[in-house]
């Protein structure tokens, strides 16, 4: 274990795991206000909480995790976003298909089809759809998948080595 703890990208994983704890916490926190209390389609709300929380994981990951490689931040912001655009259309529809296999599994206790369940989760019409629970799972389900294609990005391309 104290080999592994030494190796310098092992160090930068748990970091960057680190960063994203607090950055799914402002995601899933925004997410859950902005479509449960607002009213926002969850679409819309999970891109505003998106945004917020990739501004969140660049500060802290370029300042910290990545603190040996940092650059040029108007070269590195834009590439840490393109690569997040990439988890966040991963995550969007990982969430929809986690969504749809509650619904196909009866978590959700609901009569809709599948292209209804579709709209709302495009429109935000008939949110009472959505139980927290289910939401919040699929959340989860989808940023456990991408965060491993965010740290190879960041690792690979946005905060690559000046070496390489």
């Amino acid at each position: 274990m104290r080999q592994l703890l030494q190796r310098p990208g092992f160090r930068q994983l748990i970091k960057f795991c680190l960063v994203g704890v607090s950055s799914f916490i402002i995601d899933a926190s925004l997410l859950s206000l902005l479509h449960f209390r607002v009213g926002m389609p969850v679409a819309v709300a999970g891109t505003i909480s998106f945004l917020c929380a990739v501004t969140n994981g660049y500060i802290w990951n370029s300042r910290w995790t990545f603190q040996d490689r940092q650059g040029d931040s108007k070269k590195q912001y834009p590439k840490f976003l393109a690569t997040n655009v990439v988890g966040w259309v991963l995550n969007l529809t990982i969430m929809t298909l986690t969504i749809l296999l509650a619904m196909r599994l009866g978590v959700m206790h609901t009569q809709r089809t599948t292209s209804e369940i579709l709209q709302l989760i495009a429109t935000g019409q008939g949110k009472s759809e959505f139980s927290w629970p289910v939401l919040m799972g699929a959340k989860v389900v989808a940023t456990v998948i991408v965060v491993a294609w965010n740290f190879t990005a960041a690792r690979l391309w946005t905060f690559r080595s000046v070496d390489k």
